[in-house]
């Protein structure tokens, strides 16, 4: 199972408290970093304890299958959403992107250098357009929501979204991932 580091979650849980009711995150960036993916991204919920979170966004649209859970957010009670799917998205070709980072890489780099494929990897993203087809990956999803405790992050949910690709790569631990990094996520109800 997809868990990303809980002290990164800090965020408000819904009104009355759980996720039994439906909802819609709605962030104001699908990544930080990659002007590409500087557009608007929702992931919404229909609610209970387990069913499909639908992710729309510039990696197309999909659903996860999540479970709802109790969880501990930097020593607080907190609820998350937890996931994984295999979906088709909107990324390059495993082939076109190993083969922009053997050459955008820094030659002088070792071979097991993980910075220097990190940032020819996030280079290579941001010019690299997607595969008319796109591509298969195996999507993780974690969404944290937490009581508000005087929270001034101005966003309601995190969310860690992890694209792993599905094959084989030369890429470190063999697996190709692309880390998006949502931002301005503010909770509809």
């Amino acid at each position: 199972m997809f868990v990303p580091p809980l002290a990164m979650l800090g965020v408000l849980l819904p009104p009355d408290g759980t996720l039994a009711a439906a909802l819609k995150l709605t962030c104001g960036r699908a990544d930080v970093m990659n002007p590409n993916w500087g557009v608007p991204m929702t992931f919404a919920y229909l609610g209970g304890d387990a069913g499909p979170v639908t992710v729309t966004g510039p990696f197309g649209d999909f659903s996860i299958a999540v479970k709802r859970s109790s969880t501990s957010i930097q020593g607080e009670a907190g609820e998350a959403l937890n996931g994984t799917a295999k979906v088709r998205v909107k990324l390059p070709t495993l082939a076109d992107l190993e083969a922009c980072i053997e050459q955008t890489r820094d030659p002088a780099s070792k071979p097991d250098d993980n910075d220097a494929f990190l940032n020819a990897r996030d280079a290579c993203l941001q010019k690299l357009a997607p595969a008319p087809g796109g591509a298969d990956v195996v999507a993780g999803l974690r969404i944290g929501l937490l009581a508000d405790k005087g929270d001034s992050s101005g966003e309601d949910g995190f969310v860690d979204l992890r694209l792993k690709y599905d094959a084989e790569s030369r890429a470190p631990e063999g697996a190709m991932t692309v880390e998006p990094l949502p931002a301005q996520c503010v909770l509809q109800r």
